[in-house]
């Protein structure tokens, strides 16, 4: 029962979830951290209420499907992580998981358009070879690019790429540099987006409204310059 299931009351503070009532909810699969990562079932369950019971999750994976990042699942414990796509090629619905200013994780309805891009945050350069490299990113996904690559000049740790889930093509690089509009998705200011109006060591410098805050870079992640390359914020 454990290594499948942890108890509600246990579960990371940034599930919004019921604490009481049944016992367990489902933990997803080894991979992404229990911080920014839920279940498939949870997703269906707990964030959508597609759902009441596993089995029924299990029932609408298997009869109608459902896609992560343009693939279809059928394990319920199937790790959804931050900025993932969830679709519901049935009902038409797309949904992005994100984190909002009260730290907790949520599910922004996104569009049929929105839901084929996909942005990750580079955390690593890897030589396989003398022509090849390959780009590591947040998510899992990687990148192989040839060493005379235009895109591995600009490129670097913290940055994030653009991509395409159907075509598994980086469409642009977004570099962490001053103006550049990130989404903060870790520390004091989460949820927030700001621009980067400079550096001091490790950290971002940026504004909200007129107030100067700091924070470190990894806890930024940039989304575009001057507005978001996708939907990323809660329609009010």
């Amino acid at each position: 029962m454990g290594k499948s299931h942890i108890k509600r009351i246990n579960a990371p503070k940034r599930w919004d979830i019921l604490r009481k009532g049944n016992v367990f909810i489902s933990r997803p699969n080894a991979g992404r951290s229990l911080e920014l990562a839920i279940s498939l079932n949870s997703v269906i369950k707990e964030f959508l209420h597609k759902t009441k019971t596993t089995k029924e999750s299990k029932y609408l994976m298997k009869r109608q499907g459902v896609f992560v990042n343009g693939k279809r699942r059928y394990d319920e414990k199937f790790p959804v992580g931050f900025l993932d796509v969830v679709s519901f090629p049935s009902i038409k619905e797309n949904y992005r998981l994100l984190v909002n200013r009260k730290d907790k994780l949520f599910l922004l309805k996104i569009s049929d358009e929105d839901a084929k891009l996909k942005l990750s945050k580079v955390v690593d350069k890897k030589y396989l070879s003398e022509d090849k490299i390959q780009l590591n990113c947040s998510d899992g996904r990687n990148f192989l690019l040839r060493k005379d690559d235009a895109l591995l000049k600009e490129v670097k740790k913290n940055d994030s790429v653009l991509y395409s889930l159907y075509e598994n093509k980086i469409i642009k690089s977004l570099k962490l540099e001053q103006g550049a509009l990130v989404y903060l998705y870790k520390g004091k200011h989460v949820g927030n987006l700001a621009a980067v109006d400079g550096f001091k060591a490790e950290n971002i410098v940026f504004k909200l409204g007129k107030d100067v805050f700091e924070t470190k870079k990894a806890y930024a992640f940039v989304v575009g310059k001057g507005k978001p390359e996708i939907s990323i914020e809660e329609k009010h």
